[in-house]
């Protein structure tokens, strides 16, 4: 802040009192103006951020509730490539799915994506390491919930939160929920041929955020053997390797998981 003294004759006084109240009465109504125009900004950008929020959130209306951690804000990215997100049914019975989100981050070719769902499997985690065998309690997608074919097809520059309407399948959440899947079918040229031989770099990517969560489950596919693989909870086996081999929890910038949301409507 800044003092600026006047020096003033007794004759001018009283014209520089008047002029000085002016410009304090507009300065005070130009703060007044800016502090209405930020205010009303503030709520437009809360409106905004109403839709999308982290945790389970009403969104439109009542009867719709946004499952998931889904945060537009995330700026971690990875290639796409078999990702399975737990949703635990906080509704009970009857909540049907209405629609998945996900948020692309880049994608240079056509790229292809089914999604799938699965229940919820539990299991007991084996490491084998040097002489000991490390055993820990976890969760997987088990079986298939069959559906129509869910196909996602995302065009070359496209980015941002894509969402897919579930609402014409009819799927029941199931009561213990269940594992929702965006897995990558191929990429292809205009022609629709399907391109071999995609570079790391031009994979395309989606968006991932930090957590603490363990509901994020990746395919791991077996060496050489394309046509087989399993899935492994990703956060939960980092976790284990971290207390067997540094006897500490990970920091919270190592465990990651999409940014996956589902919106379910109660029946």
């Amino acid at each position: 802040m800044y003092f600026v003294v006047l020096y003033v004759s007794t004759k001018t006084n009283y014209i520089m009192k008047q002029a000085l109240l002016i410009s304090a009465i507009f300065f005070s109504l130009g703060m007044y103006a800016q502090g209405n125009v930020l205010a009303a900004a503030e709520i437009a950008n809360s409106e905004k951020m109403v839709s999308y929020s982290l945790n389970e959130a009403v969104v439109n209306s009542l009867n719709e509730i946004l499952l998931g951690e889904f945060n537009d804000k995330s700026r971690k990215r990875q290639g796409l490539g078999k990702e399975a997100y737990y949703f635990e049914n906080t509704i009970g019975e009857g909540a049907a799915l209405k629609a998945f989100l996900f948020k692309v981050d880049r994608a240079k070719y056509n790229t292809k994506l089914h999604v799938r769902f699965y229940e919820k499997k539990e299991y007991m985690q084996d490491i084998y390491v040097d002489n000991d065998t490390i055993l820990y309690p976890s969760y997987i997608p088990g079986n298939e919930i069959k559906t129509k074919e869910i196909t996602v097809n995302i065009d070359p520059g496209q980015k941002g939160v894509v969402e897919v309407d579930l609402s014409e399948y009819e799927i029941i959440m199931p009561q213990n929920g269940l594992f929702v899947s965006l897995e990558l079918v191929g990429y292809f040229d205009d022609s629709g041929k399907e391109k071999k031989g995609i570079k790391f770099k031009d994979l395309t990517r989606i968006d991932f955020h930090p957590t603490t969560k363990e509901n994020y489950c990746g395919w791991a596919e077996v060496y050489g053997r394309k046509d087989s693989g399993f899935w492994k909870n990703c956060n939960k086996s980092i976790k284990a390797d971290f207390k067997y081999s540094f006897k500490k929890e990970p920091s919270k910038s190592i465990l990651v998981a999409p940014n996956f949301g589902l919106k379910v409507v109660r029946k």
